[in-house]
């Protein structure tokens, strides 16, 4: 079978992370992300399923998979050997079982996936006490501490081989678990930057747009049919990112407002309507993943070039022949729907594009 074909297959483990540690796992999946757009040719990032954070090779027909747990701790103290290799005992209707070490879950996506994975990471904000690099593989540690590894996966899994144990590894992850906003904040600033240069652009705004987006993904607990559908609805591409990209390039083209006004000719109430609902939809336009406003959005775009090539027309003139054109869209899709609004969008748009 191919691995798109088995991620759908296989069954899931049951997640547990919940509150602040699940919005964490959130947050440095968006970190990982922003290391690979620049990295790979395609790539997809998929959220809680199969394990926190599953970075794919393609979007399309992937090959080959990272897996990654990602563990936050808010008390001083790194991991030791003896806390990822233990499992605890759990009292059930029928007895006392063992639920599954660390190392046994992590162990469990090289069991089910076998040559297509690269690597299974553990992940975490403090650091691990049996190695003094940040990053490493487990089978680099003290030969005697890879042997427990070695005889604990083998326990619960017999057929485990020492090189497929060895593609278990730690990551220490510098984003702070104290500060997760700031830090990752300041990981997107620096990523737009390194993109696009210097643009104008909220960081605010931008923030919450593409974080709300990631967490409505990790939050998405739907029917996962295929793999394409599982990507679409629980993970972001390459595609999805120059999307953020093209939207923030876009945005940082839109003046303020008090440069717009002196080229309209509305009445006063009304262009203090259009006003608000402009600085409302400069938020909106960087959420590439509201597609009843992309839809207006396109309408717009497909109506804008005999207007804005018309030397004759004022900008009032501008708006107010396209809003003709899209007006029937913008009352499909958007809610609520109001006049001030799709001019708002209109006029962002002239300038956007």
């Amino acid at each position: 079978m191919t691995l798109a074909a088995d991620l759908i297959s296989k069954p899931l483990r049951e997640k547990a992370a919940t509150g602040g540690r699940y919005d964490y796992q959130t947050m440095w999946g968006l970190a990982l992300l922003f290391q690979q757009h620049g990295a790979q040719d395609d790539y997809a990032i998929v959220f809680e399923f199969h394990d926190d954070v599953i970075l794919l090779d393609s979007a399309i027909e992937p090959t080959t998979a990272r897996f990654y747990q990602v563990k936050s701790k808010a008390t001083n103290g790194g991991w030791t050997l003896t806390s990822l290799l233990k499992r605890e005992k759990v009292k059930t209707e029928t007895g006392t079982n063992e639920k599954p070490s660390y190392v046994d879950k992590m162990f469990d996506n090289v069991d089910k996936f076998a040559d297509a994975v690269l690597s299974v990471d553990f992940v975490s904000n403090q650091l691990c006490g049996f190695n003094t690099n940040g990053t490493f593989r487990l089978k680099e540690c003290e030969t005697a501490d890879f042997e427990k590894v070695i005889k604990s996966v083998q326990e619960a899994y017999p057929s485990a081989t020492k090189a497929q144990i060895g593609l278990l590894g730690f990551q220490h992850t510098n984003l702070s678990l104290g500060d997760v906003v700031s830090h990752t904040k300041g990981k997107l600033q620096t990523f737009i930057t390194e993109n696009l240069g210097e643009v104008w652009f909220s960081p605010d705004a931008v923030y919450q747009a593409i974080v709300e987006e990631c967490r409505r993904k990790a939050n998405f607990s739907g029917n996962i049919v295929s793999l394409q559908q599982s990507i679409k609805d629980k993970g972001l591409t390459k595609a999805n990112v120059q999307e953020w990209l093209d939207a923030i390039s876009n945005n940082s083209r839109s003046p303020e407002w008090s440069e717009i006004a002196p080229h309209l000719t509305y009445p006063f109430s009304e262009e203090r309507l259009v006003s608000r609902e402009y600085g409302v939809y400069r938020t909106v336009a960087l959420n590439s993943a509201d597609r009843a406003v992309h839809r207006v959005r396109m309408a717009i775009t497909a109506n804008l070039a005999p207007v804005v090539n018309d030397a004759s027309l004022g900008l009032t003139q501008m708006v107010e022949a396209v809003f003709v054109q899209v007006e029937e869209a913008g009352q499909k899709y958007l809610s609520p729907f109001s006049p001030a609004r799709l001019r708002a969008m209109i006029i962002y748009e002239i300038y956007a594009n």
